[in-house]
């Protein structure tokens, strides 16, 4: 009984192999024709490049698929895909812009005994392509940005910057003839520092619309991208007073305008900013009132986002008596070496300001004039030349204004 199960355990097993063989042998040794189909096989399109040099490029129909129906000995068959089996169309002869229909080239590509040449070619879907060749162009256009986020309380945005600057695009001249910009977009809320980092773009026409889903070529993908983000602080307008004329700075009332102004920069920069001095107030050259005028002048780190370039101050001065008085007595000093030189001016009226008391009993005898000629113009003749009045013997009064005198320099 033992003997009988394993003899049919045998048989059993004989008979699969013999199947076995018997299948490979038909599939391997008589190796039937069998029909087939391979869809989607992807057009290439050949001597592209030849075309560019022509000016021309490949616009629709660029991207297509076809399907073959074929008959041959089954082992060919099952190596045809997309991968062994290729699809050419040449457009290298092509000379000028236009559409076209052209048959296409089918190659497979084969391993194994059996040769290809074995293999026919029932169908084909389509039986040609048609494809359009349009002109090419390339331009080079600007870089431009928009910010549609939002800088944090306290903060200013600059001037976008990008690295590169412009964009080269290559494709179908009706297209690529409508870009005016290639413009990136950056959408953060909230900024308190500088913004960098790569963006993509989009193509913007000459009338200020995105063309969108423009097929071309353009020489990077991404922009990078600066933003600067700065502090902004308001910051008072000062002078520095100088006494002078009999005046203190407890004897004026001034007002500057603007009081204030908006500056920009990093915060370490801004921080030890206290003030913005427009430069000295010169009592000694304010008479009773005066209207002054200022530049307003920063560090380079810092910029003047208010867009005043000037200042005035206005100054009065109160309190103070004045008197004029004719002085002739006139020193010249420092005459040029060879030179001899008088003054055409015998005298010069000179105004003083002080307390009325001290005021009046100042004398014509204590004020003198002192021309300095070492800047004098070295030509020889008459020349005005500035003067600088001296009060001796009081310091609670002193001299207002401005002085020059006539001299005549001879050889």
């Amino acid at each position: 009984m033992e003997t009988t199960k394993k003899d049919k355990w045998l048989y059993v097993g004989l008979s699969i192999l013999i199947a076995v063989i018997l299948w490979m042998y038909v599939g391997k040794v008589v190796n039937p024709e069998v029909d087939g189909t391979i869809r989607n096989l992807p057009v290439t399109f050949v001597g592209r490049e030849l075309l560019e040099e022509r000016g021309l490029m490949l616009t629709e129909g660029a991207d297509q698929t076809v399907t073959i129906s074929v008959k041959g000995k089954r082992d060919v068959v099952n190596q045809l895909t997309a991968e062994t089996v290729s699809v050419t169309v040449d457009v290298s002869t092509i000379a000028q812009a236009g559409t076209y229909t052209q048959a296409y080239q089918v190659s497979p590509s084969l391993t194994g005994a059996v040769a290809s040449s074995s293999l026919i070619i029932t169908d084909r879907h389509p039986l040609n392509v048609e494809f359009t060749v349009a002109k090419l162009a390339v331009r080079t256009v600007p870089v431009q940005g928009s910010f549609t986020g939002s800088v944090a309380d306290g903060y200013q945005a600059g001037e976008f910057t990008f690295s590169p600057a412009s964009v080269e695009i290559k494709g179908e001249e009706s297209i690529v003839n409508q870009i005016d910009y290639v413009q990136v977009v950056l959408d953060k809320t909230d900024l308190s520092e500088t913004y960098s980092g790569d963006l993509p773009y989009a193509f913007i026409s000459f009338g200020g619309e995105a063309l969108d889903g423009a097929d071309l070529e353009t020489s990077v993908p991404l922009i990078r991208t600066t933003l600067p983000v700065v502090q902004l602080k308001e910051v008072p307008l000062t002078v520095n007073i100088l006494p002078g004329g009999g005046a203190t700075a407890e004897d004026i009332t001034y007002t500057i305008s603007p009081e204030t102004i908006m500056v920009s920069g990093a915060a370490d920069d801004l921080e030890p900013l206290k003030e913005v001095s427009l430069g000295n107030l010169d009592l000694s050259k304010v008479l009773a009132s005066d209207v002054l005028t200022f530049p307003i002048s920063l560090a380079a780190e810092l910029n003047n986002v208010s867009g005043v370039t000037e200042a005035t101050v206005k100054v009065t001065v109160n309190g103070l008596s004045t008197s004029t008085l004719e002085v002739d007595n006139i020193e010249l000093i420092n005459i040029p070496a060879g030179c001899k030189a008088q003054s055409v001016t015998q005298s010069r009226q000179v105004q003083i300001r002080g307390e009325k008391a001290a005021v009046a009993a100042v004398t014509q005898s204590q004020l003198r004039i002192v021309a300095d000629l070492s800047q004098a113009v070295a030509a020889t003749g008459t020349q005005t030349v500035p003067v600088k009045v001296y009060l001796d013997g009081r310091s609670d009064v002193g001299v207002v204004g401005e002085y020059n005198i006539v001299v005549s320099i001879s050889r």
